[in-house]
């Protein structure tokens, strides 16, 4: 593999963080086809310079095969580009999110608050409500959910949870004021951007009907990630007893907006 072709790899992992090595060729793009011959053939040596070129972008190079993992054929690999949580990447921030997620007031808070729930929402169809650990990766591919009932799996978090907290009990939230100053149509706005974002993303695969599915690059960055980012947030709120909610992790925002950093959305 020479650093050229390495260059490009590099290139069209970032850009669409997946990579496929199919033995069935069809629906692959011949730039896709290439590469994968490319990967296919190269040294171990060279693989390792792949990864560290990568690891110090802020990524991730995950290989995996229909051995490891469910949905991927016999004789086949996919390569994904899975980001670090240790080590956030400079090729990632947060104006696309705001500019999707917010397109006509490009309010930073507003957008991060409302993908952060939703995001998190979205993590407790896809896991709790499933039975499921955040390091079951092989699941992944009968995760799937409607757009209706992430909206009213929204909805009820923001009518029976947020709105029944008493705000002179909270630290200055904009969190709060932001969720309960939805009105109605709003849930609906913003769970499509989430969704379209997310798709763009390689988080989310659309199947039609407003079926949603999780991607295998999103189970690979939930296990490859849970330890570091939710893990805590799980630890304080539950003593072990039984599943904790996904979509009420956000409380700790809802008391410390000035400490905790929005993320996990960007693509």
């Amino acid at each position: 593999m020479t650093p050229y072709e390495m260059g490009r790899i590099s290139a069209f992992l970032i850009k669409h963080r997946k990579l496929e090595d199919r033995q069935e060729k069809r629906g692959l793009q011949r730039e896709e086809k290439d590469l994968a011959g490319i990967l296919k053939e190269a040294s171990i040596d060279e693989v390792r310079d792949l990864e560290e070129i990568l690891s110090g972008q802020g990524f991730l190079l995950v290989v995996l095969n229909g051995y490891e993992v469910a949905g991927i054929g016999p004789g086949s690999r996919v390569y994904l580009l899975a980001r670090r949580s240790d080590r956030p990447s400079t090729l990632l921030d947060s104006g696309r999110l705001v500019e999707r997620m917010d397109p006509s007031g490009g309010r930073a808070t507003v957008a991060k608050i409302w993908f952060t729930q939703i995001w998190l929402t979205h993590l407790d169809l896809l896991y709790t409500q499933r039975d499921r650990g955040p390091h079951e990766r092989n699941k992944w591919i009968d995760a799937s959910f409607t757009r209706n009932i992430l909206e009213q799996a929204v909805r009820e978090h923001i009518n029976g949870y947020v709105r029944r907290l008493n705000p002179s009990e909270l630290l200055s939230s904009e969190v709060y004021d932001v969720l309960t100053a939805e009105k109605g149509g709003d849930i609906s706005r913003y769970t499509k951007r989430f969704l379209d974002l997310m798709c763009e993303g390689g988080l989310l695969e659309e199947r039609g009907d407003s079926v949603y599915r999780q991607s295998l690059l999103s189970a690979v960055e939930m296990k490859e990630n849970y330890d570091r980012t939710l893990a805590p947030l799980m630890i304080e709120s539950t003593d072990g007893s039984e599943a904790v909610p996904l979509a009420t992790l956000g409380q700790p925002l809802l008391t410390q907006v000035d400490s905790v950093e929005v993320e996990g959305g960007d693509r």
